[in-house]
């Protein structure tokens, strides 16, 4: 019996270490999926409209380099409705997004700017 607990004292230190630093990780976040996430990329534009019922923000948005995307306008899905709330259109927001699916974008932040 002495044995065993010598040979679990030692796992026991390593998990109490890992998990900590994988929690301090504020890059990952689980997207619709369920799977992790590690790369985030934002953009800054202008809100068109805003659909809160649909989940939805339409935007005129500067290119985004870290997906190669051009200056565009679109209709973006956002990952929590509640981002939408108090977003007007005209105003000028910084966004962050994540890939939900593959290929398919969502708004996982979204701050307005003055």
């Amino acid at each position: 019996m002495k044995r065993n607990i010598l040979f679990l004292m030692p796992l026991a230190f390593l998990a109490s270490t890992a998990i900590p630093a994988a929690a301090e990780d504020s890059r990952i976040i689980m997207p619709m999926d369920g799977k992790a996430v590690t790369d985030i990329h934002q953009g800054k534009g202008k809100i068109n409209s805003v659909n809160v019922k649909a989940g939805k923000i339409n935007l005129s948005h500067e290119p985004i380099a870290s997906l190669d995307w051009p200056a565009m306008t679109m209709d973006l899905e956002v990952q929590d409705k509640a981002l939408l709330t108090g977003l007007k259109p005209g105003q000028k927001v910084i966004f962050k997004l994540i890939e939900a699916r593959k290929g398919k974008y969502v708004v996982s932040e979204i701050t307005v700017v003055k």
